[in-house]
């Protein structure tokens, strides 16, 4: 099985910096809720890395449900991976389930 590293322009949000990185952010930003030992959740991420490196308009996060259940509760993650779209603060979209870039990509459009 094939490790993906980890891109520096994939930010780790936590509860503790959630607010400033996602929900005050002035563009578009891709929350990923997921889990580091999930088959899907480690597939996503090189279609994570190809928005992060193709699309600098567009803020690519990630949140370790392992690490934070009570905060992926708060956002209803019932399955994993579940990513986020949010647009001035706001949930814009929602999708379950393994994702294409353009699929993500569409949910901030």
């Amino acid at each position: 099985m094939k490790i993906v590293k980890e891109k520096e322009n994939i930010i780790q949000v936590t509860p503790e910096n959630f607010k400033a990185e996602v929900l005050e952010c002035d563009k578009p930003v891709l929350v990923i809720f997921y889990a580091a030992w999930d088959q899907p959740c480690r597939m996503q991420q090189a279609e994570l890395d190809t928005i992060a490196d193709k699309h600098p308009d567009i803020k690519v996060c990630k949140l370790d449900v392992e690490e934070y259940p009570a905060f992926a509760q708060q956002y209803g993650i019932m399955m994993i991976p579940t990513t986020i779209a949010f647009k001035d603060g706001k949930k814009h979209k929602r999708a379950t389930g393994l994702r294409r870039a353009g699929v993500l990509l569409s949910m901030v459009q």
